[in-house]
């Protein structure tokens, strides 16, 4: 996956526009990171904090890794099916 990087992906990511949750409200950057666990970019907030602190992600950065690679290869993968 890693060889076959697409830097033309990297605009229509799904990373970048939603958001992931768990069934206890916990949110996560993508589906991958949820599987993974990995949510420390997010330090644990949940749906409820959003409502209740009205949130804003704006300046948020999202937790990348080697499996991103997933997404990013050929012609990339998102639940809509290739972004490229």
């Amino acid at each position: 996956l890693k060889d076959s990087f697409n830097k033309e992906n990297l605009p229509h990511l799904m990373c970048k526009e939603t958001l992931s949750i768990d069934w206890q409200g916990r949110l996560f950057d993508c589906d991958f990171n949820q599987q993974l666990n990995i949510n420390d970019s997010l330090e644990n907030i949940t749906l409820q904090d959003i409502i209740k602190n009205n949130l804003d992600f704006k300046n948020y950065n999202i937790k990348v890794g080697t499996h991103c690679f997933g997404c990013t290869a050929g012609s990339g993968s998102s639940c809509g099916g290739s972004l490229s």
